[in-house]
């Protein structure tokens, strides 16, 4: 083990629970079932996304030899309780591996006595309403002397008020890091907006905030603990046609006539700020339409896509990351007209298996699903042709190409859309990613005042 494991291993000894807040790559895998065997854990449930699962298994099969591994991913949710009877009646050591998604609807799991629950990115149990934060925090309750133990490579990217529902479903019953309610949580620690409920515009107590968070936490960077090739990120500014043009303003006059008008909120904001996004990438939705249109032949981002491509020899293993559906079916597109091999990761397909077997050369990838805890190594060329709001997605892809197992410079190249040679809100997004700030509440800065000089430009 790194040494940083071996930290992280002795810092869980004896506590019940735990919070391993360790860089992408550090290896939080491998502490977590060092852990798991240290504290003599028998039976361990392991909750994670669903492209995940796979990495347990070959983790725990190295760490853990003799130890079962079951993965709940076929069949039914009958199926998969008969599953976990047949591997219960083994009373060997045993994990069971499922997604979240599966996990809250399974009664078997809540009357099943674990020795150890396992949140692996457990970021993803950040919203307090949301039904898998509120499942792990029941099941906290129900064996109130399970350990328990969550990891993260983004604990807290997005919002200090993640930290609510990932502390209370890993601590429950005892929240003693922040209490049993989100209300009391949000007043002492967030600033809210004077005339819109809910809407957090600044933060307060952080010093106190920090120490509550490092007496659960271990933390490490990735910076600090990795010796990584270089990494290199690059611009490149993409002309949106006259179609594509006349719609982004269209669509931009109505976002800065909102945003001036005061009368704002963060989901009207949200809608707003993605419809801007997806046209810069050459798709809209028209009202009422569940599928996106293309607003010309061929969008701009496609054009740029494909004089990439054509640089980089043709069974170079590239990357590219999009937030749409039509962005994928754009750049399935390109691959095509090039003659280059590909798979799709994304909740429709998952190909990542041939891609990783070098069975094609381009893995297409939603931000959201390639993003999260799978090993892109192949590939040092990496290729953002569309991003969302979400800074942790954005990590996570980073850190998916640029982290142990890659051995080559990573280079990043990130398509933004410009109108009429002047920034878009694709740059906003950018450069609120890169300086690790709220996206929203960024973009909204940028364009108060602005309106009516981008209107006359």
């Amino acid at each position: 083990m790194w040494q940083h494991q071996k930290d992280a291993v002795q810092w869980a000894l004896g506590r019940l629970c735990v919070i391993l807040h360790m860089g992408m790559g550090t290896g939080k895998t491998r502490s977590c079932l060092e852990i798991l065997k240290a504290d003599g854990k028998r039976l361990v449930l392991v909750c994670c996304p669903l492209a995940v699962i796979p990495a347990w298994k070959k983790q725990a099969e190295l760490w853990m030899p003799g130890t079962r591994v079951l993965l709940l991913t076929k069949g039914t949710s009958k199926d998969k309780e008969k599953q976990l009877a047949a591997a219960r009646a083994d009373t060997s050591p045993l994990i069971v591996v499922v997604n979240y998604e599966t996990a809250w609807r399974m009664p078997a799991l809540e009357k099943t006595p674990w020795d150890a629950l396992v949140y692996d990115e457990c970021h993803k149990l950040k919203s307090p309403s949301g039904a898998a934060s509120r499942w792990a925090a029941k099941m906290g309750k129900r064996l109130p002397n399970a350990k328990r133990i969550g990891l993260s490579g983004t604990l807290l990217a997005h919002s200090p008020m993640d930290a609510f529902g990932v502390y209370r479903a890993i601590e429950s019953p005892l929240c003693q890091t922040f209490g049993a309610s989100f209300t009391a949580f949000r007043a002492r620690y967030a600033v809210s907006h004077a005339t819109t409920p809910g809407w957090i515009i600044g933060y307060r107590n952080t010093q106190e905030f920090g120490t509550k968070i490092a007496q659960t936490t271990f933390h490490r960077r990735s910076e600090d603990v990795l010796d990584l090739p270089e990494i290199m990120h690059e611009q490149i500014d993409v002309e949106l046609n006259p179609k594509e043009t006349k719609l982004y303003k269209e669509i931009e006059s109505d976002f800065c006539a909102t945003v001036e008008s005061g009368e704002i909120t963060p989901a009207n904001v949200l809608v707003q700020l993605l419809r801007l996004l997806e046209t810069c990438g050459g798709s809209i939705h028209v009202d009422g339409s569940r599928a996106a249109v293309a607003i010309s032949d061929r969008p701009s981002k496609a054009a740029a896509l494909a004089e990439i491509l054509e640089d980089l020899p043709p069974d170079e293993p590239v990357v590219v990351f999009c937030k749409y559906k039509a962005d994928i079916d754009n750049i399935i597109g390109e691959c095509k007209k090039l003659g280059r091999t590909y798979s799709e990761l994304s909740g429709r397909r998952h190909d990542l298996a041939e891609w990783q077997d070098g069975k094609t050369s381009v893995l297409v990838a939603n931000t959201a699903s390639g993003g999260i805890g799978v090993d892109l190594t192949r590939a040092s060329y990496g290729v953002f042709y569309s991003v969302g709001h979400s800074l942790s997605e954005y990590l996570q892809a980073v850190a998916r190409l640029h982290r142990p197992g890659q051995t080559k410079t990573t280079h990043f190249y990130n398509l933004v859309a410009s109108v009429d040679g002047k920034q878009t809100v694709d740059t906003q997004v950018y450069k609120a990613l890169s300086e690790r700030k709220e996206v929203i509440d960024a973009i909204i800065a940028g364009y108060r005042g602005t309106r009516h000089a981008r209107i006359s430009a």
